[in-house]
């Protein structure tokens, strides 16, 4: 029994020894961690008391590094995870905030955050949502300026409305941009079918009534139909573009009549002076 114990006593102290004899003490000033199960001193990641800090790398070039090798599966590709304990009343907002001074005495403080509403109650249905917003000394509350939701994949930017179906991004204000470009999905909304042969065109005089009756063209829609549900540029320009070509087409064919005229005046002329 006492040989046993000796036995053990002494693999205990040897690889104690030459535990330590692996890891050299940090003489950088540095703390230093390993993988686990690894024996090597150099270590993966660095916590300096001061200086950068590196994760996943001993030569951080930041004063937060973080460094992963690349992976084929999602979950490896992750480098920063925020969370925080989920509560039916709380507001479950991991977050990330831009500060100076102390937050929790608003005077001259400003902040930005980039956080998370997220719901860890798959039943209650809420949208989660993923959002920047800002405080300034004089906001009581923040002010939400970019958020995405998770049910319809809706981009807000500002203060605006984001309950009608049918639309991805909401703008308060205005979008200044140098160009445009909109899709037109059904060739039944370009209306170049306009000039086929058997296009029925309404009459001026039918066109001329329609307009008495109703204060605007054919198609289009009325100024409370604006005001109520917006402008589709893609629909507008089609429509305005059939009008257009209506009214060309109206041109054409007076046009014809006003050179039918012309020869007839002609022919006019021509007898009355044969007969002097």
């Amino acid at each position: 029994m006492k040989k046993r114990f000796l036995s053990a006593l002494a693999c205990c102290l040897l690889i104690q020894y030459g535990f330590a004899q692996a890891i050299p003490p940090n003489t950088s000033g540095r703390t230093r961690s390993t993988p686990t199960g690894s024996s090597t001193g150099g270590g993966e990641n660095v916590f300096p008391s001061s200086g950068f800090a590196g994760i996943g790398t001993q030569t951080p070039g930041a004063a937060l590094e973080i460094k992963k090798g690349a992976g084929n599966v999602r979950n490896k590709n992750i480098l920063l995870k925020l969370s925080n304990e989920w509560a039916s009343s709380g507001q479950n907002e991991p977050s990330i905030m831009f500060s100076n001074g102390n937050v929790t005495d608003p005077k001259n403080v400003s902040y930005w955050t980039i956080g998370a509403r997220v719901s860890g109650d798959n039943t209650l249905k809420t949208p989660q949502t993923f959002k920047i917003s800002f405080k300034s000394p004089t906001d009581a509350v923040e002010k939400e300026f970019f958020s995405v939701d998770s049910y319809e994949g809706r981009v807000k930017i500002g203060d605006v409305q984001t309950q009608y179906d049918g639309y991805k991004l909401f703008v308060e204000q205005g979008i200044l941009t140098e160009k445009v470009k909109v899709a037109v999905k059904d060739s039944k909304d370009w209306y170049d079918n306009v000039f086929d042969y058997d296009y029925k065109l309404m009459s001026l005089k039918k066109l001329e009534q329609f307009i008495q009756d109703n204060k605007h063209l054919p198609d289009m829609p009325t100024t409370t139909e604006v005001m109520n549900d917006g402008l589709d540029l893609g629909k507008m320009n089609g429509l305005l573009l059939k009008k257009v070509e209506e009214l060309t087409l109206h041109m054409i064919n007076q046009q014809k009549e006003i050179e039918e005229l012309k020869t007839q005046v002609k022919q006019l002329a021509a007898s009355s002076s044969s007969k002097h």
